[in-house]
Formats: structure tokens, sequence, C-alpha cells
């Protein structure tokens, strides 16, 4: 009778494993809906991806990465109807902010479903696209009170910086536009910023000069930069030319990394304040390494060259 009861009680958990078993491969054969069509769960104010991967890591993030290039291709797309419908020529600065602020906008996105099938992992990631929108707007009217109170410099620099600026507004813009379907409307406009540059570019003629015997190199730095930012070079001194001298002395420091030289570069850039006394107006020190001192002075140029780009705004003639 015993031999009978256990018999019956092993066929029964044999069945009762047997139904699990089924359910498991059922469950498992019907994938949910929004992996092959993601907006089966998604509103109209949403954006959404699907990812997958082998972990639920790396489906989270294939998820987020497609969401990017497909906000990346729709505000590219945006580019081309803007340039069809305005006849402009839109610059590959203003382009170029297009894949930068992808990965910014990212921060409005979650993970809203996944899904563990027996091989792999499914994730759908969703952009809210109105929050998404507030943060581009904030990052908008931070760009116009900078513009703004550029357009008030009387500098090539601050003409130079206000264009760069207004081409990344106009690829926030884009963003801005795919999210609400609307532009945001411009503080200040395409002719303010290109009248602007045409009026200061050209206005600062400089009479540039280096102190003390330096290597050629350091001269053709710094004229790089200013020149970048809107200064022109004279071939002599002139009430409207104002000498501008700089310097660059190197001091040879202990390098405690076999095989390295070190080196400490000081460099001042001196020019005429308002009653024709000059003044240091830039002054900083590179400490730089390298495995000769060809080296060390090439590493100093590129911090040089960081610096002024740096503090441009700062210099008065």
């Amino acid at each position: 009778m015993k031999k009978r009861v256990l018999f019956a009680a092993f066929a029964l958990m044999l069945a009762l494993q047997g139904c699990a078993s089924a359910e498991t491969k059922s469950a498992a054969g019907s994938k949910p809906k929004w992996i092959n069509d993601p907006y089966a769960v998604c509103t109209a104010e949403e954006m959404c991806a699907v990812g997958k991967g082998i972990t639920l890591n790396r489906a989270k993030a294939d998820a987020r990465g497609g969401l990017a290039k497909v906000f990346e291709a729709r505000i590219k797309s945006s580019f081309e109807t803007t340039l069809k419908q305005d006849n402009d020529d839109v610059s590959s600065t203003a382009r170029d902010y297009v894949s930068e602020q992808s990965d910014v906008i990212l921060q409005a996105v979650e993970i809203k479903e996944t899904y563990e099938a027996p091989s792999e992992i499914f994730a759908l990631a969703v952009l809210n696209k109105p929050v998404a929108a507030r943060i581009t707007k904030q990052d908008i009217d931070d760009l116009d009170q900078k513009m703004l109170a550029l357009l008030k410099e009387d500098t090539p620099a601050a003409a130079v910086r206000l264009e760069k600026l207004y081409e990344e507004r106009r690829g926030l813009n884009q963003r801005y536009i795919v999210l609400t379907g609307k532009p945001a409307m411009e503080e200040v406009t395409y002719d303010q910023v290109y009248g602007n540059k045409k009026a200061r570019i050209g206005k600062r003629h400089i009479f540039l000069t280096v102190q003390g015997k330096a290597n050629p190199s350091f001269d053709q730095a710094v004229r790089s930069v200013l020149k970048k930012n809107g200064y022109t070079f004279a071939n002599s001194e002139t009430a409207d030319t104002p000498r501008v001298i700089i310097s660059l002395q190197a001091e040879e420091q202990y390098a405690n990394i076999k095989g390295f030289v070190k080196y400490a570069y000081h460099f001042t850039m001196k020019a005429p304040d308002k009653k024709g006394q000059m003044i240091d107006v830039l002054a900083a020190t590179f400490e730089e390494t390298g495995r000769n001192q060809n080296q060390a002075f090439s590493n100093a140029l590129e911090a040089l060259k960081a610096y002024i780009k740096e503090n441009i705004l700062n210099l008065n003639f």
C-alpha cells in the first residue's frame, strides 16, 4: 500500500513538473509586441528604440545607442528640410553639434521595458520629448544670454566667439524642432552675427614682435591663434597699429623620470594700456616634459595656444 502511495505521489510530481516546463516554454515563445513594434507601447510624446544583448546591461546600452542614432538621424533630416525651405547654407560647424548634443539628450532617456528570452535579453529605451525639450530650451536660453553679451563687445575675438555660439545654437535649435515641431525664436539674428563679424574683423591691426631669441615656431603659434580670432598684423608700429610684445623663456627643471627632460616655459604678452604704457596683458608658466627638449617645447606650444584661446576675450588691444 505504501509503495502505491509513493508511486502515485512520484507520478503526480512528474506531471506537475511537465506542466511547469510547458508553461515556461509557452511564455518564452510569446515575445512582447514592443520587441518588433516599439511604438505599440509608446505615446506621441515619446521616442522609442529596442536594443538587445546577452546581458541586461548590454541590452540597455544597445537600446540607448539605438535611440541616439534615431534621434540624430531625425535632426539631420531636419537640417535637410531647413536647407530646402530657406535656401540657406548651414555650416558644417552647426552640423557637428548634432552628434555632440545627442549624447547630452540621453539624460532624458529611461528603460521602460525589458524581456529575457532563452538566448538574449531585450530592452526598450524611451525618450520623453517634453523633458528633453525643456533641457534643450535651457541650453538655448543660456547661449542667447552669452551671445547678447558678446554682441556688445568691441573686439574681433568676441565677434569670432559670437559666430561659434550662433552655429552651436543652430544645432541646438534643430534638436528643439525635432522635439517640439517648432523653432526657438532667436534673440540674436544671423544678420547681427555676421554683420558684427564683418565690422570687427580686421579692426584690430597690431604690430607683433618677439622679445629675445626664440624659436620661430613660437611666433607662428601665437599669430595663428590671434589670426583665428580676428586679429591682423602690420609690418610696422603706428598710432593705429599698437606694438604687442611676446616672449617665452625656457627654464630646465629636474625630471624624476629616466629618459625624459622637463622645462618650465614662462610666457608673457605685453601691450599698451589706455595711457600708452606697456603692461602685461597675459602671463603664464607651462611645465612640460618630453624625451628631449624639442618634444617638451612642442608640448608647451600646444598648451600656450590653448591658454591664449581661453583668455582671448581678456585682451584689450
